[in-house]
């Protein structure tokens, strides 16, 4: 009896010690899987960062043929540019040495003008009527570009002693003023352009006159006297230039 006893105890005692083992090999199964599982996850991902590498590098390509086909066209383009500005380079540099020609001749007649106003008597000189008056009034007017305002002064009073009703009279009779105007010789401006509404009253240059009046008169301290002149101007002739003009610097005066 006891000893039927003694060999249960020991079978329990080994069938538990069976059991423990069975437990201890699953789970080292298990962590096994688990590790290969994760292995393969991690090549999944891998798998799955290339695939991505992969096609963000297809569009890299495609965006560099893209830029690449932009930068031929912009080079062609660029080129059919260059080729159009030489053509107009050499049309400009041609029309250059045209206008030097050109410049050259009137230099000569203008030389010519000069000599003959200065071994010509006076208006009523058969000679001095040979003198062109566009060709006179040029060289007045080319002074008076070039700064020379006191010869471009005696030009155009030359010219209007010659030519008194020629279509550019009031013309020179306005430059006269400027000439004298630009130079801050305020009372002899004055002269020349009351000078002119005088002898020209229907002249292209009334309006301009009348607003460089206006600014001599400002020039001088008299606004009152440009106030009146200003709105002359724009009451006259609306919807000019010079009427613009005038009504932009009595803005700027002060009340």
């Amino acid at each position: 009896m006891a000893l039927r006893r003694m060999l249960l105890c020991m079978l329990v005692i080994l069938g538990g010690c069976g059991s423990q083992a069975g437990l201890t090999g699953l789970k080292d199964d298990t962590i096994h899987l688990r590790a290969q599982l994760q292995v393969l996850q991690d090549r999944i991902a891998i798998r799955a960062d290339v695939d991505s590498l992969h096609a963000h590098i297809s569009r890299l390509e495609a965006l560099a043929h893209e830029q690449m086909d932009l930068l031929w066209n912009m080079r062609a383009d660029l080129n059919h540019r260059i080729s159009g500005l030489d053509d107009h380079i050499q049309i400009l540099e041609a029309k250059i040495a045209e206008s030097e020609r050109l410049f050259s001749r009137l230099s000569q007649k203008m030389e010519g003008v000069k000599a003959q106003l200065g071994t010509a008597p006076r208006a009523d000189s058969l000679n001095i009527r040979a003198v062109d008056p566009e060709d006179l009034y040029n060289l007045a007017l080319t002074d008076y570009q070039r700064g020379n305002y006191e010869l471009a002064i005696r030009q155009f009073r030359q010219y209007l002693d010659y030519f008194p009703n020629s279509e550019l009279a009031d013309d020179a009779q306005y430059y006269i003023g400027d000439c004298y105007y630009t130079q801050s010789q305020y009372t002899q401006a004055l002269d020349s352009y009351e000078g002119l509404l005088d002898k020209y009253p229907r002249g292209n240059k009334v309006p301009t006159t009348l607003l460089k009046i206006a600014f001599t008169k400002i020039a001088q301290k008299d606004n009152r006297a440009a106030r009146i002149f200003l709105n002359r101007v724009i009451e006259t002739y609306p919807n000019t230039e010079e009427a613009k003009l005038a009504q932009m610097r009595l803005e700027l005066m002060p009340e």
